[in-house]
């Protein structure tokens, strides 16, 4: 059939970033296409990068602002809870209307409990330029930097890994190095279902003669491309890695002139590995220690070897050290700085790594400028015009907790969906319910939208403009090929409508004011504050994406990153001593539970469950090893109940031996069957992110059972 146009932009699930075609007939996404010369898929796409956007047109779509009904202007708000369907809870509103009753409320708030009272989520799925925004209307005109995002929940424990070992969070080499690797090691990502076009690449490197190392406790698909996998128990990656390193020492397999050149506290660093030989190793992790010496020669001995790992390294309670530890290998090796050589954490979401890039954390302004730097904040402050607040804010899962007790009072949430993706969700929810103003800004109404006093209609990734950001540092377009909805409106123009209600409040003047003519124009003001992005524009943009650092329009932009050092100046060696996970099985909750992602769905499920992809795979299921099934006993099909010490949910057995005997695995993409109703919302000390792969869990049988999956 032929089509209307055909609009060029960016894939809005993962993070590889894919360059896709939307062929518009009548107004509908018609077909995704791609181009094949375009990096970095270069005409590759997944199943949901092809069939996944017709969440586009669902029926369900936010039109309207809706304000809660009992909602009465000039009156107190009552607190937040959960609505039993927009219809019964909600009426339809003005932009006017709305953004008012926000903008009166939150400066309300600011005049009564000052700026610790606000948490703020911004968002993955929305450009750099509405996140720049974003975090600029919280920091300057609420003075709070409770600033977070998905990140937190994601990859927060390989950004502090990476910034305390070489002062660079993002991932060092690019995907079209992947084709012509020499070594490489995958390390806690199911590549194939969570980066399917990454993992073409890795797959063709191996037909090519790479060799591939996996450590992972799950039969994941690249296991069967593996020259090596080592399967560890779950929770015990820092011990493999440890071990891994003694033999690279104690054989003397290190890189000398690289540790020499470009590291410190090696000394220190490598009398603190004594105690972890691969015998030890063998015992607390299940791996055989010929495997991990194996292993270890295999990384040392390469030309040059690339680290992979994904939110299985980092979602958890010791995440930064596990993210620190791969980097004491690569170090020891010389393995960084080099083509098809460095480190590389896979990013989960669009454009998490944008969000973070923009300043979507609460301890950094955009570029990683640290907040508690002064002349960091001079500069910034000179730029805006306004004071900038030196303290830290809180975390996602901190904001939570202070919502709970009572230091929060208002939440602004744009594009996130923290009851489906927070732990402890009971607790979570419970927190929620404390709020004196919740404001949700987004596509759809997820499960946190159910909650919100006031609910926003945004414009999604087709029916806008601006710039993603892929895992590998690629500033990409996201152009508009649609109408929004109703009267949904773009979340930058969104934001810029509230920031000039909140200045007429509060009385704040920012510079250079709110009336940016386009995107463009706040892309431009990106580069002016972080010059690592200057020599990126919207005129270059259009031809191909670029990676950053970028300095200026003559620079091509970076394909590899620390050929000429890292950005600490020397790489610091940690000292790590292996701590087991939080919560360990027992007698009576004798399985550890592991969440993740299926091939078919994304993330909480908010896009993908209003897809055609929701026909292939409906319903929630888990895990289970043959070995442990027969224990319970449950086939694949039945209905088994998955209960831990905060909670319990049904879901579907498949009896497979993908998942290790005495652990289960659960997507968390079903609402119905939210995993984070069993995780525990302990944190790693520095990271600050839970752990989503190791709660202890009972499993039996259930009864017949009714998900009765609601889309509002």
């Amino acid at each position: 059939m032929p089509t209307d146009r055909i609009v060029p932009t960016t894939c809005p699930f993962c993070g590889v970033g894919c360059q896709i075609q939307l062929n518009i007939k009548d107004d509908r996404i018609l077909r995704v296409t791609t181009d094949f010369e375009m990096a970095p898929n270069y005409g590759k796409l997944c199943v949901k990068g092809r069939f996944g956007t017709d969440f586009i047109h669902h029926p369900t779509r936010l039109k309207v602002p809706l304000i809660r009904k009992d909602i009465v202007p000039g009156q107190p708000f009552g607190k937040a809870r959960r609505a039993s369907s927009l219809v019964d809870d909600y009426r339809e509103a003005t932009w006017d209307e709305a953004l008012d009753l926000i903008a009166d409320k939150m400066a309300e708030i600011y005049r009564q409990s000052g700026s610790d009272a606000f948490g703020t989520y911004c968002c993955a799925k929305a450009t750099n330029e509405d996140n720049f925004i974003f975090q600029k209307v919280m920091r300057t005109f609420l003075g709070t930097n409770n600033v977070d995002h998905c990140s937190r929940l994601c990859h927060a424990g390989s950004v502090a890994g990476l910034m305390r070992t070489i002062g660079s969070a993002a991932m060092s080499n690019s995907i079209a190095e992947m084709e012509n690797l020499d070594t490489f090691l995958v390390t806690g990502s199911n590549t194939t279902e969570n980066h399917p076009v990454i993992a073409l690449s890795l797959k063709k490197a191996v037909e090519r003669g790479a060799k591939l190392i996996v450590i992972d406790p799950r039969r994941i698909e690249l296991v069967e491309f593996a020259t090596l996998w080592l399967q560890q128990r779950p929770g015990t990656d820092v011990a493999v890695f440890h071990a891994m390193a003694n033999a690279i020492v104690s054989e003397g397999l290190v890189d000398e002139a690289y540790i020499a050149a470009h590291t410190e506290g090696f000394e220190e660093y490598a009398a603190s590995l004594a105690p972890y030989t691969p015998e030890w190793a063998e015992g607390v992790t299940g791996v055989p220690a010929a495997k991990i010496r194996q292993a270890a020669h295999m990384y040392a001995n390469a030309n040059v070897a690339a680290l992979y790992w994904g939110m299985g390294i980092s979602q958890s309670t010791h995440g930064a050290d596990n993210a620190t530890a791969l980097v004491n290998l690569a170090m020891l090796c010389g393995h960084i700085g080099k083509y098809g050589g460095g480190l590389n954490p896979l990013r989960g979401q669009n454009n998490v790594q944008g969000c973070s890039d923009m300043g979507g954390l609460p301890n950094v302004l955009p570029g990683y400028r640290f907040l508690a730097d002064p002349a960091v904040r001079e500069r910034f402050e000179a730029a805006w015009g306004v004071p900038l607040n030196p303290k830290p804010g809180l975390t996602a899962v901190e904001m939570v907790h202070a919502a709970d007790g009572g230091e929060i009072r208002a939440m602004y949430v744009m594009g996130e969906d923290p009851m489906t993706s927070e732990p402890n969700l009971k607790h979570a929810r419970h927190a929620l319910t404390k709020l004196d103003l919740l404001v949700i800004q987004d596509i759809f109404a997820n499960e946190t939208a159910l909650y919100g006093h006031v609910i926003l209609p945004a414009a999604a990734f087709a029916e806008k403009s601006g710039t993603f950001t892929n895992t590998e540092r690629r500033v990409q377009r996201v152009r508009p090929a649609l109408p929004p909805p109703g009267s949904a409106r773009p979340d930058l123009d969104i934001l810029l409508d509230l920031a000039k209600r909140l200045e007429a409040r509060l009385g704040v003047s920012v510079q250079p004011g709110w009336d940016y003519e386009d995107a463009s124009a706040v892309w431009t003001e990106i580069g002016q504050l972080a010059p690592e992005f200057r020599g990126i524009t919207y005129q270059r943009l259009d031809k191909v994406g670029i990676q950053y650092p970028c300095y200026d329009e003559n620079d091509p932009g970076t394909v590899y990153l620390f050929e000429d050092g890292v950005p600490r100046g020397k790489g610091k060696f940690w000292s790590l001593e292996f701590r087991a996970p939080k919560e360990l099985p027992d007698d009576v909750y004798r399985f550890n539970l592991s969440t993740g992602r299926v091939l078919y769905h994304w993330h909480g499920g908010t896009l993908t469950r209003r897809s055609s992809l929701n026909d292939i795979f409906p319903e929630p299921i888990v895990e289970i090893n043959p070995v442990d099934a027969a224990t319970i006993p449950a086939a694949t099909g039945d209905l088994v109940r998955i209960a831990s010490r905060r909670g319990e949910v049904v879901a579907r057995a498949e009896v497979t031996e993908r998942s290790p005997i005495g652990t289960i695995f659960l997507p968390f993409h079903f609402v119905e069957a939210a995993a984070n109703l069993l995780t525990l919302d302990a944190l790693d000390p520095t990271a600050k992110i839970p752990d989503f792969k190791n709660t202890a869990v009972a499993v039996s049988l259930a009864e017949d059972h009714d998900w009765n999956l609601v889309l509002h």
